[in-house]
């Protein structure tokens, strides 16, 4: 089996959640026996990936390939390369997909990325094997994040999604995280279309044999990921904290992850709780030390609300969480309650709700033995669900077989 994934950036460098979901799907892949060629579109972004020239460690059948050797790993370079040289590097891009697009591949492995999807609108008659999309959330999200934004970012982000809906059209196989996009993407893909649920998966593997971590003072609660009120809830969970905070005087509450223009706001929230010693951003941590650090937590929260990419999409940062076997607090969201119960596997709240998330983390640090229990049981469901090694087997079996009718059929 022969994959060619196209990605803007290299998932064995990258921090985020998405990087972590692909990492996993493709050395689960590898393991299988297939054959991958990843191509990087967007250069180097650390310099430890440039020094590696891409390649953390030999991987057997692995390839990997850059169309342009830009280096994005200071904000200079990134400037240079994303205004003064972008239309050179933008044609050189064109060019290197279309040869790329025209090589005999069993899949090509297409991400969400507006540059990949308008090049291979373009190239659709030239692809000889079957074309493949994973997708987790709407496709118009992006649109409403920037309707309250500059004009010119409302006109991108709507050019991007009509790109992606022409190029949905002609994708053969779609790889999907959750039941309510499935319902939502059926309509705009094309008939023949084939649908496979692909829940969010984690490397159950990254957690196992965490060291103890002195970095981070204890106790504390742990939360990763974008520091986004919409889409996390963070300052519900700083809220909820504030609540806690005097039964539990010991306690810290670390924020770790991306920047958002919702920080402000939430520095506000805590100076006003009197909290500035105790709810700590800490900024994004590197890849190999995120285990470390929601592994020695002694609770882990996700206040999410209830909006639209809630519904449709699933947190991947709630696997990991959950394959640390602590204890975690976690809002009723999307198919979230479809996976974990109240008290079983999970401290739930319900979401939008800062006392019922409140009365989660009292729940969570109040009775240790229980809380442990409830750990373990998180643990067996991610391990039963969400592991990667089992996702990446049905992934490959269910592309073996398209293969095998596609070669029968021709």
């Amino acid at each position: 089996m022969k994959i060619l994934f196209i990605r803007s950036h290299n998932p064995y460098f990258e921090t985020s959640a998405s990087a972590n979901r692909y990492l996993g799907l493709l050395d689960g892949l590898l393991a299988q026996g297939a054959n991958i060629t990843l191509v990087i579109t967007e250069g180097y972004n650390y310099f430890l990936e440039y020094k590696l020239k891409g390649r953390p460690s030999e991987k057997e059948n692995l390839e990997i390939k850059y169309l342009i050797p830009t280096l994005n790993y200071n904000i200079w370079f990134r400037r240079i390369n994303r205004y003064l040289l972008s239309g050179i590097f933008q044609h050189i891009i064109n060019v290197r997909l279309n040869h790329f697009f025209k090589l005999d591949y069993d899949f090509i492995w297409l991400t969400f990325e507006k540059k990949i999807l308008a090049a291979y609108y373009k190239n659709q008659s030239r692809i000889k094997g079957k074309t493949l999309m994973e997708l987790n959330e709407f496709n118009d999200l992006h649109v409403n994040d920037v309707k309250l934004g500059n004009a010119l970012q409302l006109r991108h982000a709507e050019a991007g999604n009509r790109i992606f809906l022409r190029a949905l059209k002609g994708i053969d196989l779609l790889a999907v995280m959750t039941k309510t996009l499935i319902a939502h993407y059926k309509p705009l893909a094309k008939q023949e279309a084939i649908f496979f649920h692909l829940p969010m998966s984690v490397d159950m593997n990254r957690f196992l044999s965490v060291q103890e971590d002195v970095e981070f003072e204890k106790p504390y609660i742990a939360y990763t990921g974008t520091f986004n009120n919409q889409k996390d809830g963070v300052d519900i969970l700083i809220k909820a904290f504030a609540k806690i905070a005097d039964k539990f005087p010991s306690h810290k509450l670390y924020l770790a992850g991306f920047h958002h223009y919702d920080v402000p706001m939430q520095k506000e929230l805590i100076a006003n709780f009197k909290l500035k010693d105790r709810v700590i951003y800490i900024g994004v941590i590197e890849k190999d030390k995120i285990p470390g650090f929601i592994k020695n937590a002694e609770v882990l929260a996700m206040a999410r609300p209830n909006s639209r990419q809630a519904q449709g999409g699933f947190p991947t940062k709630l696997g990991e969480y959950l394959a640390t076997g602590n204890p975690v607090c976690v809002t009723s969201v999307g198919e979230i309650a479809d996976y974990l119960c109240h008290n079983e596997s999970a401290f739930m709240a319900k979401p939008d709700s800062v006392d019922s998330f409140a009365e989660a983390l009292d729940h969570a640090l109040s009775d240790k033995e229980n809380a442990k229990k409830v750990g373990l049981h998180g643990f067996d469901v991610a391990k039963k669900s969400f592991n990667v090694e089992i996702q990446s087997q049905r992934l490959y079996v269910f592309l073996n077989n398209q293969m095998n009718n596609f070669r029968s059929e021709n």
